[in-house]
């Protein structure tokens, strides 16, 4: 459970950082999409990078990853 990783503030940081990626998206809502850009900023958290800045990158990244894999070729 993420509670057993991280601290109170970690915890509203990585919150923070999926509310900032995923608002006003047209998929911000999609379960994949979330599931997806809260892995990726769990990922950032657990390396020790758990500044709202990195966590929001982190989560931007996964954006632009999981729309590339929607993209037809």
């Amino acid at each position: 459970m993420i509670s057993e990783h991280f601290d109170i503030r970690t915890r509203i940081n990585m919150k923070l950082a999926l509310d900032r990626v995923c608002r006003n998206r047209p998929d911000g809502a999609d379960h994949r999409f979330r599931k997806s850009v809260a892995e990726n900023i769990i990922r950032c958290a657990l390396n020790g990078r758990t500044g709202i800045g990195q966590l929001v990158d982190a989560g931007e990244r996964a954006m632009i990853r999981t729309r590339g894999e929607r993209t037809p070729a």
